[in-house]
């Protein structure tokens, strides 16, 4: 029997929070020292976070820290809740 292979520097289980944190972190420091990292996510859902962001609301503050950027890079629209 013949099985397709495939090579990786680091594998992440889970498309969660923190793996998905950690694979945005890798790359991040990947691309800073100019050292190619080959990052595979796993992910039991059908899509990264499928279990996890669906009409959730969360605080942003670790997600302003990892990429600062991260609302002019979204797709859509962000609204904040007033108290």
């Amino acid at each position: 029997m013949e099985r397709e292979v495939m090579e990786y520097d680091v594998v992440i289980v889970g498309g969660g929070p923190s793996g998905l944190s950690a694979a945005i972190k890798l790359a991040q420091l990947s691309k800073e020292n100019n050292k190619p990292l080959e990052i595979c996510l796993l992910e039991k859902g059908s899509e990264i976070g499928a279990h996890i962001l669906s009409g959730n609301v969360f605080q942003p503050t670790a997600l302003n820290e990892l990429i600062p950027d991260w609302r002019e890079k979204l797709s859509v629209k962000c609204t904040r809740k007033k108290r």
